[in-house]
């Protein structure tokens, strides 16, 4: 007998009772096991000749504490008890038949299952399905199903369910759909179970500056009962790392889930920063020294930055929200103006700052609206001339414009100097030299203006005319002064040589020509000296200085 019992022990089926056989026993820890050993031997017996009554019952059920607990039961019977009044009985066996459950008499429960039990479905439609709310670690242990007819008709399942109970870990399930600045979205918290027990409280926990409407439901999917909290908000960027904390809640147990928004928007507050002094969106360094520009941004999803210089991107990062410009030996060819762009798929925004690089004058450049050639113009005397002198600086360069070592004129930090001679003479020939300095250095160049007298070879012509004039009129007259002054002087000695009769050698040698040229009437004299230009100056008795300021 004992290894036939043996066999059967893990198999299905039924025991019947009578009513008085139920009420008769006892229980006790001990007794309990054999009361199980026996009843399924004898059922083995009854299943043979009542194949109608039927159960479908797991082996085993989990719950966690605090939570309800659901044992599925379905149970057939003979067809004519359907009309029958019946009462249904959960035991829980682990502690000696205690009454889980009495549909009847809530009074024969026992007093840690009260108020704690009740079935899920109806008797008269074969649902037998057993819900224990708040569940302990007491309640863990075998429960059976028993059916009462009447005092004749009493049935009980077997094998038992296995409950198991553990720890409440379950958490409620956060849904948060895309969100963005100032659209309305729903944020959805759900707790799902098995069992229609004592239903869920789903409450949130956000701050006070996140304000929004609540909306809770509950819907069954098969045998899944989904309990959910929906939470209405329009979100900002300052919404972005805030925190929203649902919490579901048990009589005995709760826990909670927390979101952390992160809130999409398109980029802002915009940074541009660098270890050189900014004034004014500014930086100014020194030619050969270096500089870095960092640029930074708020926005998520992260944006895409780039530095760009004159139009062309220099430098560009991906989805980090900052990027960063190293310049380091710096000439005058990276100054300007640079802008820092961020981009992302909900919008841009742009800065700018501008470098400037200090350095000595350099290609200082000299320029005339007259022809320049050889680092000279030529100028005609009365017309008027401009010299323009610029450099390339920074800061911007004092000039000034040099004539002879005199300054003649002078500008202050404006990288140009402008000299003007409105009637050009002779006295503003010679060599012009510009002058640039600034703190870091100087650089000078000159050009040469030379003076042309007005239509030179016209006047040069009507002063040789001129003078030849004044030379034949002066000429003219001293011939005439001497011709005149040798007749006077003729005529003297003429007159002392008749009074006195002597004659010099010569005279007395002449005189038979000069009788006879007296007799034809002859005035020989007169003109000898005429043709005799020695003897005509000689006679001159003229002052030197008074020719030349006649001339």
């Amino acid at each position: 007998m004992e290894g036939d019992i043996g066999k059967v022990t893990d198999q299905p089926f039924l025991i019947k009772y009578t009513e008085s056989q139920h009420r008769k026993r006892t229980f006790s820890p001990s007794s309990a096991c054999w009361h199980l050993f026996s009843t399924r031997a004898v059922g083995q017996v009854l299943a043979v000749f009542s194949q109608e009554w039927k159960a479908d019952t797991p082996r085993d059920v989990r719950a966690q504490k605090g939570l309800c607990a659901l044992i599925p039961c379905h149970y057939s019977y003979p067809s004519n008890l359907a009309n029958k009044h019946r009462d249904g009985v959960w035991f829980h066996t682990e502690t000696g038949d205690s009454f889980a459950f009495h549909s009847k008499d809530h009074g024969h429960e026992s007093d840690r299952f009260r108020h704690r039990t009740g079935l899920s479905g109806d008797l008269k439609d074969g649902d037998c399905s057993l819900i224990i709310n708040d569940i302990t670690a007491e309640d863990a242990g075998p429960y059976n199903f028993r059916i009462e007819f009447d005092k004749k008709n009493s049935f009980s399942y077997f094998p038992a369910t296995q409950l198991h109970v553990s720890d409440f870990t379950d958490k409620p399930t956060i849904f948060a759909p895309e969100i963005i600045e100032g659209k309305s979205c729903n944020i959805t918290c759900t707790f799902n179970t098995t069992c229609r027990g004592t239903a869920p409280d789903l409450t949130w926990d956000n701050p006070t500056d996140v304000p929004g409407s609540v909306s809770n439901s509950v819907t069954q999917h098969g045998g899944t009962l989904t309990y959910s909290s929906v939470l209405t908000l329009v979100p900002s960027p300052k919404h972005y790392g805030q925190t929203l904390t649902c919490r579901v809640s048990f009589p005995s147990v709760s826990s909670q889930r927390t979101l952390a928004l992160t809130v999409q928007y398109a980029p802002r507050n915009l940074s541009i920063t660098s270890l050189d002094t900014i004034k004014d969106s500014s930086i100014s360094t020194t030619e050969g020294n270096s500089t870095a520009l960092h640029c930074s941004v708020e926005s998520f999803p992260a944006s895409n930055l780039r530095w760009e210089h004159l139009g062309v991107t220099v430098i560009r990062s991906s989805s980090n929200n900052e990027v960063r410009l190293e310049l380091p030996h710096v000439t005058s060819r990276v100054a300007g103006e640079y802008r820092c762009v961020a981009e992302n798929e909900h919008g841009a925004v742009e800065s700018s700052i501008t470098i400037t690089v200090e350095h000595a004058p350099r290609n200082l450049s000299i320029t005339s609206l007259d022809t320049i050639k050889d680092s000279s113009i030529s100028i005609t005397e009365g017309n008027s001339t401009a010299l323009h002198c610029s450099v390339e600086s920074f800061p911007a360069s004092n000039l000034r414009w040099e004539h002879l070592g005199v300054t003649v004129n002078r500008s202050s930090s404006n990288n140009e100097v402008r000299l003007e001679l409105p009637h050009v003479t002779s006295r503003v020939a010679g060599e012009y030299r510009c002058v640039a300095e600034n703190e870091h250095g100087a650089v000078e160049s000159s050009i040469t203006i030379t003076v042309e007298r007005r239509e030179t070879h016209e006047w040069k012509g009507a002063l040789l005319g001129v003078g030849i004039t004044l030379s034949g009129t002066l000429a003219g007259f001293l011939i005439y002064m001497c011709v005149r002054k040798g007749r006077n002087t003729g005529k003297g000695h003429s007159a002392q040589a008749a009074r006195a009769g002597i004659y010099s050698p010569h005279e007395q040698s002449d005189k038979p020509w000069k009788d006879e040229e007296e007799t034809l009437g002859i005035e020989t004299d007169r003109y000898r000296n005429v043709f005799q230009a020695d003897n005509i100056y000689e006679n001159c008795n003229l002052d030197e200085d008074s020719i030349y300021a006649n001339v």
